[in-house]
């Protein structure tokens, strides 16, 4: 064909015809058709004996060194070294030593305070208790809710004012006779003493000399007392 000849001829396309489908072979199910092939064994004819891993098998591969999963793995009871924490430690300095274990001024500070707060709540609540139940309302038959009412009244207000005195007088306690320890260099009950004197003084304070002197003496005996008592029993 000439390439510049202008009259358009329609071009030859080779047409290939579909090979024929066997009808029943293509209406037939799939089932029976995947009966009918064979499928090559890919391991050849022999059975597979190979078991699959397990978690236990791959625990107890002599592969797996503890020491190399672990540096400390490999560390017998003997070798092990332990270390002694200076906060857990009692308390060392002289005299201070008692059947109760105290690990400082820190321990003392708190449980110190805490306990008497404690027993100031206590005594405080017992004496408003008393007063309630003794204390005239002003008529001949106070029903049970006046009783009550007075009961409730007295041992708030006692038992609040004596708890948190008490508090507070154990608090400056611990803290001077911390400090008096501190320079001296042990704890006993010349210690003990000058600290229930300087705490008694320090709570009285805003109520002049003569207040002061007297809640200075008061503490110094209890403080002396106490000291004996711990001494004696524990």
């Amino acid at each position: 064909m000439w390439p510049f000849n202008s009259s358009k001829q329609p071009e030859q396309t080779a047409v290939v015809d579909a090979p024929a489908v066997n009808a029943p072979a293509a209406n037939a199910p799939a089932s029976d058709f995947i009966r009918s092939h064979e499928f090559e064994n890919v391991h050849g004819s022999q059975p597979v004996t190979e078991e699959a891993p397990t978690a236990a098998g791959l625990l107890h591969n002599t592969a797996l060194d503890p020491a190399k999963l672990h540096p400390l793995a490999n560390i017998r009871v003997d070798d092990l070294e332990y270390l002694d924490i200076d906060d857990d430690k009692p308390n060392t300095l002289e005299g201070a030593r008692t059947a109760l274990p105290s690990r400082g001024w820190s321990d003392d500070l708190c449980y110190g305070t805490g306990t008497t707060y404690l027993g100031g709540l206590t005594v405080g609540s017992l004496m408003g208790l008393r007063e309630g139940i003794t204390r005239p309302l002003g008529i001949d038959n106070p029903t049970m809710r006046l009783r009550m009412n007075a009961i409730l009244n007295q041992v708030t207000r006692r038992s609040t004012f004596i708890g948190n005195s008490a508090g507070v007088i154990a608090m400056t306690y611990n803290l001077f006779d911390a400090s008096i320890d501190a320079m001296r260099g042990k704890h006993d009950i010349y210690g003990s003493m000058a600290s229930g004197a300087l705490s008694g003084a320090l709570f009285r304070s805003a109520s002049g000399p003569r207040a002061m002197l007297v809640s200075s003496a008061i503490m110094t005996g209890a403080a002396a007392a106490w000291t004996g008592v711990k001494r004696a029993v524990l």
